[in-house]
């Protein structure tokens, strides 16, 4: 039986080998799951006047709830963040019913009862949002073009599928991330106290990429609004230290404009929503943009 090394050196080599295969093999395994991990939660059926229907995104099936209007405005695509579900934003649906767009809202993958075993932040997640536009099309309601709304991980997919595209008619983005690798540093900093210069979370990144297939440098909003033909309204959420004002900054300076940015003062993260001046301001933008009320909004309940 083998009983280790015999002598000192041996036996610091072998805790020299050991501690680098945690350091450069487990740790980052573990902190790669952390950026890759589905979130499951409680789900329920569609609410009232609401239609549940299967998206298909890269082979997944995907969840979502349409909400048809009354009025001809653009369909609008509304995307939860990280965490959360399509639940969270009928409300939200109902709202932008009433002002005239038919509303789509997409549960991305590894949510809910969506498939997918990874998330990505808003990269892969990107090829859901044109399965909702494609779904859209499907339904013919491409006609006056597309509003696409997204929150934290879903604005950043709202910014890449917009990318390029003629058919968007403006975008709304809460609470985005300048690029996949940044936003990584930040939050290890401010989550787990790891400083930037530490591999650690470079190599995480790495292992992150090989489980889910996909490229962190892609995962780039300044890059990608910069291809961006509609008009931009980024919000940020005042209390959110997570991506506070000068990260969203970054993506507003990059986009060629017409764009707007709004603070939600003394919301938390994906919390903007619930502030009074929101509508307000969604609909002076919309105005702006040229795309009007096709439908006389009833009071917020």
């Amino acid at each position: 039986m083998w009983r280790g090394p015999t002598t000192r050196r041996g036996r610091i080599l072998l805790r020299v080998v050991f501690y680098a295969a945690v350091v450069l093999g487990v740790l980052p395994w573990v902190f790669s799951s952390l950026m890759l991990s589905p979130h499951r939660q409680p789900t329920r059926g569609p609410e009232p006047d609401f239609e549940e229907a299967w998206l298909h995104s890269e082979g997944l099936r995907l969840r979502s709830w349409f909400l048809p209007s009354a009025g001809d405005g653009p369909a609008v695509v509304l995307l939860h963040g990280l965490g959360d579900s399509i639940e969270s934003y009928a409300d939200v649906a109902r709202r932008w019913a009433r002002r005239g767009h038919p509303a789509l809202l997409v549960e991305l993958r590894g949510h809910g009862r969506s498939q997918g075993r990874h998330t990505t932040l808003g990269g892969l997640e990107r090829h859901d949002v044109e399965a909702g536009i494609l779904a859209l099309g499907a339904r013919g309601l491409l006609a006056r073009g597309v509003v696409l709304s997204g929150v934290s991980m879903g604005a950043v997919a709202a910014l890449h599928a917009a990318a390029g595209r003629d058919d968007v008619r403006a975008v709304i983005a809460e609470a985005p991330y300048d690029n996949y690798r940044e936003t990584m540093l930040h939050h290890a900093k401010l989550l787990y106290g790891l400083p930037r210069w530490l591999p650690l979370v470079s190599i995480s990144v790495a292992f992150a990429e090989w489980r889910a297939g996909f490229d962190a440098e892609a995962i780039d909003s300044v890059a990608a609004v910069r291809r961006i033909h509609a008009p931009l309204l980024l919000i940020v959420d005042g209390a959110d230290p997570r991506m506070p004002e000068p990260v969203v900054r970054r993506i507003l300076d990059a986009h060629p404009g017409p764009k707007r940015l709004w603070v939600a003062a003394g919301e938390p993260h994906a919390g903007a929503s619930w502030n009074p001046s929101y509508w307000p301001t969604v609909e002076s933008f919309l105005a702006e943009g040229g795309i009007a009320s096709n439908a006389a909004p009833a009071p917020v309940p």
